[in-house]
């Protein structure tokens, strides 16, 4: 292994990690404007409640919509995680073949020694 082949490794693996921060901030983003979206049509939606048992309906609905997204906005993010640590797996073994660890270390291969019979005392 040489330097730039390291460097390389190192690009290839910070270039990993910034999709996966930009698609988790994206994400994230796209999860928050839809909760938005989601306050801003309950609160307009309170204004015709004629009953009490009308509003705990809605509430429910509300949360069991609020429950849906989150859960797939969390499923998201687990996808983006799960993709990314493939990536870099993936690069990790490639990068591990390629090491040399002799030239890095300066180990040389130890000349065999023969092994010393011994006898047995009756």
């Amino acid at each position: 292994m040489n330097t730039p082949t390291a460097f390389t490794e190192m690009k290839k693996a910070q270039d990993i990690l910034m999709e996966a921060i930009d698609k988790s901030a994206r994400t994230n983003l796209e999860s928050v404007q839809k909760l938005l979206e989601l306050n801003k049509e309950r609160m307009t939606g309170l204004s015709d409640v004629s009953n009490p048992s009308d509003l705990i309906a809605r509430q429910s609905a509300a949360f069991k919509e609020y429950a849906e997204h989150l859960s797939a906005h969390m499923e998201a993010l687990t996808a983006i995680g799960t993709e990314s640590r493939e990536q870099l797996t993936e690069l990790g073994q490639e990068f591990a073949k390629t090491m040399d660890f002799s030239t890095m270390f300066g180990l040389a291969e130890a000349p065999s020694k023969p092994k010393a019979k011994t006898s047995a005392k009756s």
